[in-house]
């Protein structure tokens, strides 16, 4: 017990930046050969909540923390609409966004814009933060419904024949959800977040970045182009070089369909009875 309390309290300092240098760090440690007492424990987890604080304060979100927001938001989002499909309808459907991964780009375009949006109203009220997260929320299904829509003559969900139905691609069910969900990442998932992550301080945090920023850029490029060319075969223009070859040949239309089971290209939803 003593030993887990002195690697947690080694954890602590060097999240805070106290060096062993530093006569600080020698009134952080703990003796590995006595457990501490209550008083003591309460003592340091104030200390860890003050320095928590005063981290976040001066924190600012960068790479790091974009890229792993981008892809746990794809990845939780894409469980949960598979889930709520099982559970509603019974269907078990693949509803991933992309050729690679089983993601869902827009749930983690959706905590990418929060986490822009709302990281500075993480000490506003609660209300304040539902107004905004509202908005936010139906600005991202009203632009990648209109996106999908004008690109590449694609739907994957709508709305309509909902009685509560503002467009094809916002009804306020989505809305009250996008709002809660906005509250709850803003006030408790964010500010842990960002504490567990910390400051990137290695060659390898950097390196593994880069690699899942150019992956995830391959992949939403790659996913773009399939829907291109298959737009193009409808049209029956013929592969123009190498790469539309290789695309029509492993990214065809019946990977198109196996793969993106929610979605339909060319034609219309049938509106939610």
């Amino acid at each position: 017990m003593a030993r887990k309390e002195s690697q947690r309290q080694e954890r602590f300092r060097k999240r805070v930046g106290v060096s062993r240098h530093d006569p600080a760090y020698y009134e952080l440690r703990t003796r590995t050969g006595r457990p501490m007492s209550k008083e003591q424990r309460k003592a340091t987890l104030k200390a860890e909540r003050m320095a928590k604080h005063q981290y976040l304060e001066q924190a600012s979100l960068g790479i790091t923390h974009y890229i792993t927001i981008f892809l746990v938001c794809s990845l939780l989002g894409l469980v949960g609409e598979e889930i709520w499909m099982w559970h509603s309808q019974g269907l078990t459907q693949s509803r991933v966004g992309v050729v690679w991964g089983p993601f869902s780009p827009l749930y983690g375009f959706g905590g990418l814009m929060f986490a822009i949006v709302l990281w500075n109203f993480r000490d506003s009220k609660w209300y304040e933060i539902l107004l905004v997260s509202m908005g936010a929320g139906a600005a991202i299904e009203q632009a990648t419904g209109m996106c999908m829509e004008f690109f590449w003559h694609a739907q994957s969900w709508t709305y309509l024949g909902l009685p509560d139905a503002i467009t094809q691609w916002v009804c306020w069910r989505s809305i009250v959800l996008w709002a809660v969900l906005g509250v709850i990442f803003t006030k408790v998932v964010l500010p842990e977040f960002v504490w567990f992550i910390g400051e990137p301080s290695s060659k390898t945090q950097a390196v593994l970045v880069g690699v899942l920023v150019a992956f995830i850029t391959i992949d939403l490029l790659a996913t773009a182009y399939c829907f291109y060319r298959m737009e193009q075969r409808a049209l029956g223009i013929p592969p123009q070089n190498a790469v539309d070859v290789y695309v029509d040949s492993h990214f065809n239309n019946d990977f198109i369909e196996d793969r993106f089971q929610n979605l339909v290209v060319g034609s219309q939803l049938a509106p939610n009875a």
